[in-house]
C-alpha cells in the first residue's frame, strides 16, 4: 500500500523534477522497506575489471607478482541526490607453488561499501580469498581453478532518513521503527566458493568459462526479525581471438539469479594493439543488459595498467523517469611483475686453447 500511493503522488508531481526526484527517491526506500530492507547484491557491467567480486576463483589467477585494483559504481544520480554508489578495492598475488611444477596458490583481500538510496543502506563487506590453479598438460596451456572468499558484512540503515506514506500526506511521523527489536545495525559472516578453466587453444585464441556460490551459508541479515540471505548462483564465460596482427576481438558474458531476481548481460570488446611491444591496447566495447540497460566501453591497457570507463543507458519501460539515463563505472588495476635480472658470472678462456 504505501509504494502504490507513493507512485501516485509521483505522477501527479512529474512537471515539477524537483519534487519528482525527492519522490522517487522516498518510492525507492519504501520498495526496499516492503521488501524487509534488502540490498541488492552488488553487480558490475566491467565485471571482468572487478575479478574478486566476480569469482573467488580468479583471484591470482594472471601472470605477475603482485595486482591490485578498484572500480567505483554511480547509479541513479541524475535522478535521486542520494544515488547508489558501489566502491570496490582489491589486492591479490601468487604466493606459493601448489603441488605440482605448474600449480600455484593466489591469495587476496576484498574491500566493498555499497551504498544504497537515501535512507543510507550500506552494505560493507570485508572478504580474504584463497585459490588454487592447477596447470594442465605438458604446457600447462590449460588452468583449472579452485578459489574460496571468506570474511565478515556489516549493514546499516539511517532509521532518520526513512519516510513512510503517513508523512508525506499527513505530515505525521511514522512509529514503524519504535520497535526495539529493530537493530538499524548488524554484522554477520559470509562464504562464497567459485571454479574457473581458462584455456589457450592456439597463440591466437583464449577461451575461459567460470561459475561462482555467493552466501552459500545463508546468513542471517535481517534488521527486524531473521531472514536469510538466499544464495546467489554466477556463470560466466568468454574468448579472447586476435582476428588480426593489431585487433583481438573479446565477447563475454554472465549469467547471475538470487531468490527470484534474475540478471544476464552480453558484451563485446574489440580491441587494438597501438605498440605490441609495450602492452599498449586500446578497447572499446558494447554490451546489453537483458533487464533493459545498454552498456558503452572504452579501456586502455598499457603496460601492467587498465583502465576502464563504462557507462549504462536504461532503455526500460517500467521507469519513464530514469529512462535514457543510467550508470557510471570506472576502473583501475595495475598488475606488476618484479623478476630478479640473472646474473651472468664471465668466462675466461685460458690462452692455450
Amino acid at each position: 500500500m504505501y509504494i502504490y500511493s507513493s507512485i501516485a503522488i509521483l505522477n501527479s508531481h512529474m512537471k515539477d523534477s524537483y519534487t519528482m526526484k525527492y519522490l522517487l527517491g522516498i518510492v525507492l526506500i519504501l520498495v526496499m522497506y516492503s521488501s524487509g530492507l534488502k540490498a541488492q547484491d552488488i553487480h558490475f557491467s566491467q565485471y571482468e575489471l572487478s575479478p574478486l567480486t566476480l569469482n573467488p576463483a580468479l583471484t591470482g589467477a594472471y601472470e605477475g607478482t603482485f595486482r591490485v585494483g578498484g572500480i567505483y559504481r554511480d547509479q541513479w544520480s541524475s535522478v535521486i541526490d542520494n544515488q547508489y554508489v558501489t566502491p570496490s578495492i582489491y589486492a591479490d598475488l601468487p604466493v606459493i607453488r601448489g603441488f605440482g611444477k605448474n600449480d600455484w596458490f593466489g591469495a587476496g583481500l576484498l574491500l566493498t561499501n555499497d551504498r544504497a538510496g537515501s535512507a543510507a543502506l550500506t552494505n560493507l563487506t570485508a572478504m580474504l580469498s584463497l585459490a588454487y590453479h592447477l596447470g594442465v598438460g605438458k604446457k600447462a596451456n590449460t588452468v583449472i581453478s579452485l578459489g574460496t572468499q571468506g570474511g565478515i558484512a556489516q549493514r546499516r540503515v539511517d532509521r532518520s532518513a526513512l519516510i513512510f506514506e503517513d508523512e508525506i500526506i499527513n505530515g505525521v511521523s511514522s512509529s514503524e521503527f519504535s520497535n526495539p527489536d529493530f537493530d538499524p545495525s548488524i554484522s554477520y559472516y559470509d562464504f562464497n566458493v567459485g571454479a574457473l578453466v581458462n584455456s589457450y587453444v592456439t597463440s591466437k585464441l583464449n577461451f575461459y568459462a567460470g561459475a561462482a556460490a555467493f552466501h552459500i551459508t545463508n546468513p542471517d541479515d535481517g534488521f527486524l526479525s531473521e531472514q536469510a540471505l538466499r544464495t546467489r548462483i554466477t556463470a560466466h564465460l568468454g574468448v579472447n581471438y586476435d582476428i588480426a596482427d593489431r585487433l583481438v576481438l573479446s565477447p563475454s558474458m554472465i549469467f547471475q539469479t538470487q531468490a527470484r531476481a534474475r540478471e544476464a548481460i552480453t558484451e563485446v570488446k574489440l580491441g587494438y594493439h597501438i605498440n605490441p611491444e609495450r602492452n599498449v591496447t586500446i578497447y572499446t566495447g558494447l554490451g546489453y543488459r537483458y533487464s533493459g540497460a545498454g552498456i558503452a566501453m572504452i579501456g586502455l591497457d598499457y603496460g601492467g595498467a587498465k583502465l576502464g570507463i563504462g557507462y549504462d543507458i536504461d532503455f526500460s519501460p517500467l521507469n519513464p523517469a530514469s529512462r535514457g539515463r543510467g550508470a557510471y563505472e570506472l576502473a583501475l588495476s595495475y598488475t606488476a611483475k618484479i623478476y630478479k635480472t640473472p646474473v651472468v658470472k664471465p668466462v675466461l678462456f685460458c690462452p692455450r686453447f
